[in-house]
């Protein structure tokens, strides 16, 4: 009898395990006052934007080692928060980092080694 309560109660958790992913959700901080923004990139990976300079670090949780800046120069000095803001592209290695206060924007390829930023111009009519 103690084996089959054991072996109930690790179905039991098996299923748990399995099906828990299905509630997993990703919330992104939307508030303008917020000073950092995380972005899920690819499976284990975040793009973490200080929104007041528009520096960005890609974060493995799981490995920390493999952290690394991918924009270490601040855009902006004044460090208002919510300035900057990134968006997806239809790929997760390209990302559009956007100047909420002077319109101006960025492709980051976060892939690359080198030349991670550049600037998108702007022909304003």
């Amino acid at each position: 009898m103690k084996k089959l309560i054991i072996l109930l109660t690790m179905c039991c958790l098996s299923y748990t395990a399995i099906y828990a992913e299905d509630d997993v959700k990703v919330v992104i901080p939307t508030s303008k006052r917020a000073n950092y923004a995380l972005y899920p990139a690819i499976t284990g990976v975040f793009l973490r934007l200080d929104t007041r300079d528009g520096t960005i670090l890609a974060v493995v949780p799981s490995n920390p080692q493999k952290n690394r800046v991918l924009n270490a120069e601040p855009l902006a000095l004044d460090k208002a928060p919510g300035r900057f803001e990134l968006y997806p592209t239809d790929s997760s290695w390209v990302w559009l980092l956007f100047d909420s206060e002077t319109g101006e924007m960025w492709n980051l390829k976060w892939s690359d080694k080198s030349n991670l930023l550049s600037k998108i111009p702007i022909n304003e009519q």
